[in-house]
């Protein structure tokens, strides 16, 4: 059983909010979450071997935790991941989302993709319809157009923030993610997994 020093868990949801937002940010310099995951993993894994201090088995399920929040999945076949439950006494069902805090996974299709975002019209400022933003996500994501894009919806006034709602749709070398901005929601595709 895994021990360590009790926090609030207020102070740990806090934990994997910073952790989400960090890897949401990874993006802004073309590195991959997914590998950034696993690297991470591997070397939490290797120092708690070498240092035997569980803290950083803690801090691995946080990782974890956070990747899942995001809508990834764990691969429960990767041998770091495997070593990590075995050694916490989790499994990988343990890290599905549950609450404020979850991620979704969706199907790339124009019901789910329509799913991810709010009231949409189109303006002089946003002048894509609902349907083609539906449209160009599904084939941006569909053809693997590698890129970072913002969608932005003006409800108000454009010199007024209040009703901007602002969409990113993040495409990486395997790994594709779309983020409610204002509401901090993160869906992915059915297709995502961590792997090694």
């Amino acid at each position: 059983m895994l021990y360590v020093e009790q926090t609030s868990h207020t102070d740990e949801i806090k934990d994997i909010y910073i952790m989400m937002f960090t890897l949401q940010t990874l993006q802004n310099y073309g590195i991959s979450a997914r590998d950034t995951i696993e690297r991470s993993l591997d070397n939490l894994l290797c120092w708690y071997h070498e240092s035997g201090d569980k803290k950083y088995l803690a801090l691995a399920l946080q990782h974890m935790q956070a990747y899942t929040n995001m809508g990834f999945a764990i691969d429960g076949q990767n041998q770091t991941v495997c070593d990590i439950l075995r050694e916490t006494d989790k499994t990988v069902s343990d890290f599905y989302p549950r609450g404020i805090m979850a991620g979704k996974r969706i199907r790339l299709n124009k019901t789910q993709v329509r799913s991810m975002i709010g009231k949409w019209k189109p303006s002089r400022d946003s002048p894509m319809t609902i349907g083609e933003l539906v449209d160009d996500i599904i084939r941006k994501v569909r053809e693997h157009q590698t890129g970072r894009y913002i969608y932005e919806y003006h409800r108000t006034d454009i010199s007024s923030e209040a009703g901007t709602e602002i969409y990113e749709l993040v495409i990486n070398d395997g790994e594709s993610y779309f983020h409610d901005v204002k509401r901090f929601r993160f869906y992915t595709f059915m297709e995502e997994i961590i792997k090694k």
